[in-house]
């Protein structure tokens, strides 16, 4: 098969559907078959992501000019001043600028269709349903090429994005096949998105790099580890909260936070205010694979308390690394988190968090005993070897389907979901 990637652009450190189509393509790539990625927009010359596709040997391709996404990015600045300095008209500003965005990705459809007939690849497979991602699908389309799709994340939410998921809805009709991360993310999927009836369930891919069973110097402090986007929809002052509160009753814990964000600066300043800041260690953003297996490593319990999630790639990497997890309740996360490999808690409730952190701090037992079971459900879910088959039979159905030369019924790949996967059709 020849399968082409195709997105808008990288959106830069610990972005979930830029690492899923990464290693899709390269684990795709290493089982024989033919891939390459296709970015409207050239990424940052130091992106991490190009760098790992290169040393699988993936063809990497890109239709705008490095100026065209300079000049995109000067236009975001000025748009952030302006909706600063005139809040009250914040959501026209907003919704005017992206209109101008999507208008100026869409011309680049020739040059798309013009590279589609070049390569001829036999799908293509689109991520985010970004402006960039319905000239990839209308291009794809056009040319006669198949076309999946994949929700990485919840349709129509957060909150403020439902113009743009309003626009690519429009060319939902022309994808081949709808697919979401797991079996909630699909039932949300057939419920908000207008005349859709049914999407299949495809599993991201997490790697295992260099996993070992988790040893633990006895004198260390219980830790706990977050690795996100410090923004607030991931939730980091509500996981500074929470654990101020189990503070109070296990005062040795500390904190180990990996990513960046708009809320940097306000976390370490409340932080200081609650004195906790020797207990609260920020360590910026990993970039290769080895410092994200170093950070898996540093602490005992992985905490995500986001107010929205698709399927966390994050938490599957703490899973891979044998680490309880909690997280909550949101988006695709009730699929991942069984009881026996962690704790949910209800949504913005820093209480209840405090609480899971506090018992977690507080048995050493239960913690060894989750991480074990959260391995096993990664092992079972997750790895290559797990979803390959998957993959590969999803792109065969749709190929074949398309040349309309079907020899019989395909078989299916085993897989835990994929009982749900044909309920879902």
């Amino acid at each position: 098969m020849k399968i082409l990637y195709a997105k808008n652009s990288f959106a830069g450190p610990i972005s979930g559907a830029d690492e899923i189509a990464v290693t899709y393509a390269i684990e795709l790539k290493a089982a024989g078959h033919e891939t390459s990625m296709l970015l409207v927009q050239p990424p940052h010359e130091s992106e991490s992501l190009v760098a790992r596709l290169k040393a699988a040997d993936v063809p990497f391709h890109t239709l705008a000019s490095p100026k065209f996404s300079s000049s995109l990015a000067v236009g975001k600045r000025i748009l952030i001043r302006a909706m600063r300095t005139f809040s009250p008209a914040r959501n026209l500003i907003l919704s005017k600028s992206r209109k101008v965005v999507f208008s100026l990705l869409q011309q680049y459809h020739d040059a798309c269709c013009e590279y589609l007939r070049k390569v001829k690849p036999d799908l293509i497979h689109v991520l985010t349903p970004d402006p960039g991602a319905v000239m990839l699908v209308r291009a794809a389309h056009h040319t006669g090429i198949p076309v999946i799709y994949q929700e990485v994340g919840i349709p129509f939410h957060p909150p403020g994005f439902e113009e743009v998921y309003e626009r690519f809805v429009s060319v939902m009709p022309m994808c081949a096949e709808v697919a979401a991360l797991s079996p909630a993310l699909v039932e949300k999927l057939t419920s908000v998105v207008p005349h859709l009836d049914s999407a299949k369930v495809l599993p991201l891919i997490s790697l295992d790099h260099n996993h070992s069973a988790p040893t633990k110097d006895s004198n260390r402090p219980v830790t706990f580890g977050f690795s996100a986007r410090l923004e607030h929809l991931k939730g980091p002052m509500r996981l500074l909260e929470a654990f101020r509160m189990a503070q109070q009753s296990h005062p040795e814990m500390e904190l180990r936070i990996a990513g960046d964000g708009s809320q940097r600066q306000e976390f370490i300043d409340k932080s200081r205010a609650d004195g906790l800041e020797n207990k609260c260690h920020l360590l910026g953003i990993y970039k290769t694979l080895q410092e994200r297996a170093e950070f898996m490593d540093s602490y005992d319990v992985f905490v995500l308390p986001s107010l929205t999630e698709g399927t966390p790639n994050v938490i599957i990497e703490a899973m891979a690394h044998g680490k309880p997890t909690i997280a909550t309740a949101v988006g695709g996360v009730p699929d991942l988190i069984t009881e026996d490999v962690g704790i949910l808690v209800p949504m913005d409730d820093q209480q209840a968090m405090a609480g899971a952190m506090v018992r977690l701090a507080s048995d050493a037992e239960l913690r060894t005993r989750m991480g074990i079971a959260a391995r096993k459900r990664y092992e079972q879910l997750f790895t290559p070897q797990a979803v390959l088959p998957v993959l590969v039979d999803f792109y065969q159905a749709v190929i074949a389907k398309h040349r309309a030369a079907s020899n019989g019924k395909a078989s299916v790949a085993t897989h835990e979901w994929a009982t749900k996967m044909t309920q879902a059709t």
